[in-house]
């Protein structure tokens, strides 16, 4: 079974206990806004009725946009949850970015309803406590992150999709070849590995690390199907103003403290069945 698959289980499995918020509104930004340097530029979001927020990345290719210019998101908006977070499952990658927007707010709604106790960190490299002999593998360009691992002096290899970030230096570069994650250690990884349908391919390399840890704003799910795998960490975003929030994204302002960043842990989270037994 394939993870998108692993996804729609549980979804399926939420929507037989519960009455799922219906979609209120779907916010797609304009591709003449891609790639500029603010949040609008490559992040939607899908809000429920009940407030809760699925945040998708949209920049991963401008088919994305081709066919969104085609598509009458009222139309989405009357489909059911259910209906919209099953195209997580489709060949075309607007559906799928769509459809991983709804898993990530349904995922939300149980967050929310459960109480689930979130631990907030704005740094994945506290989590995983760089020591000087780790060598640490990010897939996915991370600027942020790749300036503060220099820092560390420790040796940095980059798996990216475009050959024009390609680049090499003393103790780190950027490279296409998937396999040299076989060298690292500590791995840091773009949670839009799933929209592309690479992350499978990806956990090849990586199954001697010590730590793997999947981060992004998307990965706002409930993390069940990724800890099944060789997967010790999920880093995602939470909103808990949607309404402001969703001001903010349509006008292109920073997010601010109405989203958290938090972390989950493989070896502490309960598991989604655990998290539904608790709602009254």
């Amino acid at each position: 079974m394939n993870l998108s698959q692993e996804f729609l289980e549980i979804i399926n499995y939420i929507d037989t206990r519960f009455s799922i918020p219906p979609i209120d509104e779907i916010f797609l930004p304009d591709e003449n806004e891609l790639n500029k340097d603010c949040k609008k530029s490559n992040f939607g979001a899908v809000k429920l009725e009940n407030g809760s927020i699925g945040i998708f990345f949209v920049g991963l290719h401008s088919t994305f946009h081709r066919m969104a210019a085609n598509i009458d998101i009222k139309s989405l908006i009357q489909e059911t949850p259910l209906q919209l977070a099953s195209k997580i499952n489709s060949n075309q990658l607007f559906y799928r970015t769509i459809g991983l927007g709804v898993v990530n707010a349904i995922s939300h709604f149980i967050f929310l309803r459960s109480k689930f106790d979130f631990t907030y960190s704005n740094n994945i490299l506290d989590v995983i406590y760089i020591q000087p002999d780790d060598t640490i593998g990010m897939v996915g360009y991370f600027p942020p992150l790749v300036k503060t691992i220099k820092e560390f002096s420790n040796r940095l290899i980059v798996i990216e999709l475009k050959k024009e970030f390609i680049r090499k230096e003393s103790n780190w570069e950027i490279t296409l070849d998937t396999t040299a994650l076989k060298t690292c250690n500590k791995i840091i990884c773009t949670s839009t590995t799933i929209i592309n349908d690479t992350l499978d391919f990806i956990l090849k390399y990586t199954q001697e690390s010590d730590i793997f840890s999947l981060i992004g704003p998307t990965a706002g799910f409930l993390p069940d199907p990724i800890f099944d795998r060789k997967i010790d960490i999920v880093g995602g975003s939470i909103v808990y103003d949607s309404h402001k929030f969703f001001d903010l994204i349509s006008s292109g302002e920073r997010w601010g403290n109405n989203v958290k960043k938090f972390i989950i842990l493989k070896e502490t989270y309960p598991g989604f069945k655990e998290l539904i037994n608790k709602i009254p």
